[in-house]
Order: C-alpha cells, then sequence, then structure tokens
C-alpha cells in the first residue's frame, strides 16, 4: 500500500480511510482490553460561502489552517484525520466524558483565536463539534453514526 494512501493531500493529516481503519483498530482494543475512546468529527462552518467569496485558495488556506490547529492540540496517541470536504475526525483514547468536553472547550479556543485574513478582510473560523464516547459494545459503523447525537455549536456549549 502507498504510503499517501493515509494521508488528505491537502491538509497533510490522515484521510478518512486511516480514520476509520484505526477507529476499529481503537474499537477491537475496547473490546479486548475495556479500554476507552472518544469519537469527535469537527465540521468546519461557511466553508462553500468562503469559496464562493474569497476563492478555493482561501478555503484551502482555511483547510491547512484547521488542520494545524488540531494537530498541534492532539496528543501522539491521538488521530486527527480530515474525513471528508469540510469534516475532520479526532479519535482520543483513555479520556472519560468530562475530560472530552475539556478538549472540546479547548479546541473552541484555539480556534476561535486564530486569525485568517484575505485582503485585509478578517475571515471568521466558526465550527461545530459532534462526538461521543465508546464502549465495548460499539461498532465502528454505530460510532460514525452515534457521534452527531451530541452536537457542540460555535459557542462551545451543548446545543
Amino acid at each position: 500500500m502507498e504510503p499517501h494512501s493515509y494521508q488528505d493531500t491537502l491538509t497533510g493529516i490522515s484521510n478518512r480511510r486511516f480514520f476509520v481503519e484505526n477507529l476499529d483498530y481503537r474499537r477491537q482494543r475496547c473490546v479486548s482490553h475495556g479500554d476507552n475512546c472518544a469519537i469527535l468529527f469537527l465540521d468546519l462552518e461557511n466553508l462553500k460561502v468562503v469559496n464562493a467569496t474569497y476563492g478555493r485558495t482561501v478555503g484551502d488556506a482555511l483547510l491547512m489552517r484547521v488542520a494545524k490547529i488540531l494537530t498541534r492540540h492532539v496528543r501522539e496517541s491521538d488521530v486527527a484525520a480530515r474525513i471528508a470536504g469540510n469534516k475532520f475526525g479526532l479519535l482520543f483514547e483513555h479520556l472519560n466524558g468530562d475530560q472530552v468536553e475539556n478538549k472540546i472547550a479547548f479546541l473552541f479556543s484555539h480556534l476561535k483565536g486564530e486569525q485568517i485574513f484575505h485582503a485585509c478582510e478578517r475571515i471568521p473560523l466558526g465550527a461545530s463539534i459532534d462526538y461521543c464516547c465508546m464502549g465495548p459494545q460499539d461498532t465502528t459503523d454505530g460510532m460514525m453514526a452515534r457521534s452527531e447525537f451530541t452536537t457542540y455549536g460555535a459557542n462551545g456549549r451543548a446545543a
């Protein structure tokens, strides 16, 4: 298998394929060892508007900035991946529910603090985060679907 088959070509971080395979591996560890894992999906808001207003180059710069923020603020044992267009996925091991919510608040604070400018105009960086914690009874497909039950909006509070 080619090394780039697990890497998003635009952002340089892991891609959906790597994310899903790693999620399945961690699910198996959860079952066999009782480990816990949290899955987060971050949706970058208004990417279509940014692309339409400023061009794809600016939209791409926004995606690359988010990828840098995520990789800068995850542990080596965690996974940050670009799942699709404006969606990123994060896998965290050994975090309980409170720790996951603290991590979400931490990520929001760093996303809000980022400044992206184009032609002297500030482009807002908005996002929402969906998450859930994995249990031994969960399946990979179930985790991907269940993660959308708890949504955090741009203010970092549960919706």
